[in-house]
C-alpha cells in the first residue's frame, strides 16, 4: 500500500500524518465483546469492506466512575494541565481497538515496538487520554507506539466460570484481549514500520500492574521481549473462591443467580451498576484493592510473583519503578492530611494492613524519628502499595536467572505545605512519554533535561534491551546484594538500596500491590 494506507487481515485502514508520524487511531483486533461475546475469549474483528478511516479513537470499555474507584472527586483542571481524562467519551462492548503512532510505513523499517497498556488499575481508563499521544515519542526516538483498549473491571475479570464451562478463562478476558492485541501486534506491525521480534511492552499504574501479569501469563511467551513496568505490581492474583464470592453478590444483586444467558443479556449499565455497588468499592484502589481483577485460573496458573519466580519471565529484560511518594496523590481531599495524628495513621493503614498497621508504624517511627505522622503515612502507604510489590517482583526475576532487570525512583517534585519535596502518582509520565504539550502542569525549567533522560531511558530500553544511554550516569543492573537504583530528579543519580531500612521492616507481610481485595 502505498500513502496512509495499511492492508491488515480484517481489511484496509487509512490514517493520519503529522510532521513525519502517522497515526491511526481505532483499529479493531477483535470482535464486538456484547452478548454471546461477553466473558468469553474475544473472536477475530470483523472484516470490513472498504478502507476503515481511523481517525478517532475507539470506544472504552464501559465502566464505573472515577469517583466511585478512587473515592475521591477527578479535578477537573488535570485533564487540561496532566492530559488524562475524568470519563470517557465513549464507551461500549464494541472496545477492543488499538492505536498506532509510527514515522515509518516502510516493511522494512524494523522499528522497535513499544505497546502501551493504560492505567486506572483494573477498572476505569483507556488507552485515549492526550497523555497517551505518543507522537513526540515515535517522532524523536523511532520507535513504534501502540495503545491498547480491552475489558477491564466486572466486563474483563468477573469470573463466571462456574456457571458453564465456556466461561473457564471468564476471570482473566481483560488479560487475555491484551494477548490478543499482542498477536495482532506480531502480524500487522511490520507494515506499519514496526519490528515483529522487537516488542517491549509499558504501562503505568494499573499498566504497570497488567504488564506484571502478562510476564507471567504462559500464553503471553514469544508475543514480547521487554517489560517496562511503571508505578504499579500485581504479585497475587484473586484465588477462585475470593473471586467467585464477588461473583455471587453481583448475581444476587442482578437478580440472576445461576442464569447464565440472562447474564450476557443484561443490560451493560446494569452490570456496572452492580459492580460499583460492591462493598468497600469506593476508594478501594487506596484501601485492601478493587473488585475486580486477575484471578487464577487456565491462563494465569498461580500468583504472579510465584511464576515469575519459577522462570516464566527468564528471557526479558525488565525495568520497573515508581514514584518516591505515590500514595499522596490519592490523600489529597483528606481535609485532616497534615494535621495528623499518630493513631490516625494506623487507623488509615488498617484497610491496608490489618494488624500489621500498629508494628509498621512503630517500625518507621524508629527509622525516621523526625518526620510527621503525616509524612510516615505518605511513606507506607507508597511503599505497601507501590514500591515493595516491585521490589519483590524484581527479586523473584532475579532469583529465576535470565535477563537483567533495572530499577529507578522518580524524586522530582513540589514542596508540600511542610516544605517537603514530594512526587505524586502519574507525574513521571509526561516525561517518559516527551508530552509536555499534552501536560503542561510537567513544564518548566527542569523538563527538558528530564525528557532527555527519562525518554531516552525508555526508548533506548525499547530498541536495545537496556535503559543506559549517554545522558545518564551508567545504569547498573538490580542485584540482590547492591540493589542499584536511578533515581530520576533534577540530575539522575545512582543510588544503592535507598531506604533499606524501610524495605526490612516488611518481610514475613504479605502484599498484593495494585491486586484485588
Amino acid at each position: 500500500m502505498s500513502g496512509d494506507l495499511v492492508e491488515t487481515a480484517a481489511g484496509t485502514v487509512r490514517g493520519t500524518s503529522e510532521r513525519g508520524v502517522w497515526a491511526f487511531k481505532g483499529i479493531p483486533y477483535g470482535a464486538d465483546t456484547s452478548g454471546d461475546g461477553r466473558f468469553r475469549r474475544a473472536l477475530p474483528p470483523e472484516p470490513w469492506p472498504s478502507v476503515r478511516e481511523c481517525f478517532e479513537y475507539g470506544p472504552s470499555c464501559p465502566q464505573v466512575g472515577y469517583e466511585q474507584l478512587i473515592g475521591a472527586p477527578f479535578v477537573a483542571e488535570a485533564e487540561s494541565m496532566m492530559g488524562v481524562l475524568g470519563q470517557e467519551r465513549v464507551t461500549g462492548e464494541d472496545c477492543l481497538v488499538l492505536n498506532v503512532w509510527t514515522s515509518s510505513l516502510d516493511e522494512t523499517a524494523r522499528l522497535p515496538v513499544l505497546v502501551w497498556l493504560h492505567g486506572g488499575g483494573w477498572s476505569i481508563g483507556s488507552a485515549s487520554a492526550p497523555l497517551y499521544d505518543f507522537s513526540n515519542l515515535c517522532r524523536n526516538n523511532g520507535v513504534v507506539t501502540i495503545g491498547i483498549n480491552h475489558r477491564i473491571g466486572i466486563l474483563g475479570f468477573m469470573d463466571v466460570s462456574r456457571l458453564d464451562d465456556s466461561f473457564a478463562d471468564s476471570g482473566n478476558v481483560g488479560m487475555l484481549d491484551v494477548i490478543a492485541a499482542l498477536r495482532w501486534v506480531r502480524e500487522h506491525i511490520s507494515a506499519f514500520g514496526g519490528d515483529p521480534g522487537n516488542v517491549t511492552v509499558f504501562g503505568e499504574s494499573g499498566g504497570g500492574a497488567k504488564t506484571s501479569t502478562l510476564l507471567a501469563m504462559p500464553e503471553s511467551r514469544g508475543l514480547f521481549h521487554k517489560a517496562f513496568m511503571m508505578s504499579g505490581a500485581m504479585p497475587e492474583a484473586q484465588t477462585p473462591d475470593v473471586a467467585w464470592n464477588k461473583t455471587a453478590n453481583v448475581l444476587g444483586r442482578l437478580r440472576i443467580e445461576s442464569d447464565w444467558q440472562a447474564l450476557q443479556a443484561a443490560k451493560v449499565g446494569h452490570l456496572i451498576e452492580a459492580a460499583a455497588g460492591l462493598p468497600g468499592t469506593a476508594g478501594g484502589v487506596v484501601k485492601r484493592g478493587e473488585a475486580f481483577s486477575p484471578v487464577i485460573g487456565p491462563s494465569l496458573p498461580g500468583h504472579p510473583l510465584d511464576l515469575i519466580l519459577a522462570g516464566n519471565a527468564r528471557e526479558m529484560a525488565t525495568v520497573s519503578g515508581c514514584t518516591t511518594d505515590e500514595m499522596l496523590a490519592f490523600m489529597l481531599f483528606d481535609p485532616d492530611l497534615w494535621t495528623l495524628g499518630i493513631d490516625s495513621v494506623v487507623e488509615r493503614l488498617e484497610p491496608v494492613l490489618g494488624d500489621q498497621a500498629q508494628k509498621i508504624v512503630s517500625d518507621y517511627q524508629a527509622i525516621r524519628p523526625d518526620d510527621s505522622p503525616s509524612s510516615l503515612l505518605i511513606a507506607i502507604a507508597t511503599d505497601a502499595k507501590f514500591r515493595i510489590p516491585h521490589i519483590r517482583m524484581t527479586e523473584a526475576k532475579i532469583e529465576a536467572g535470565g535477563m537483567p532487570a533495572y530499577v529507578y525512583a522518580f524524586g522530582w517534585g513540589y514542596g508540600d505545605p511542610n516544605g517537603v519535596i514530594r512526587s505524586l502518582h502519574g507525574t513521571d509520565m509526561p516525561y517518559f512519554f516527551d508530552n509536555l504539550e499534552k501536560a503542561p502542569a510537567a513544564a518548566g525549567p527542569h523538563a527538558e533535561e528530564l525528557v532527555k533522560v527519562m525518554s531516552g531511558s525508555l526508548a533506548t530500553f525499547a530498541h536495545a534491551g537496556s535503559p543506559n544511554h549517554e545522558a545518564l550516569p551508567l545504569w547498573p543492573a538490580y542485584t540482590l546484594d547492591r540493589r542499584a537504583t536511578m533515581r530520576f530528579d533534577a540530575a539522575p543519580t545512582v543510588e544503592d538500596d535507598p531506604l533499606g531500612a524501610e524495605r526490612g521492616c516488611w518481610r514475613g507481610i504479605t502484599l498484593n500491590g495494585l491486586g484485588g481485595a
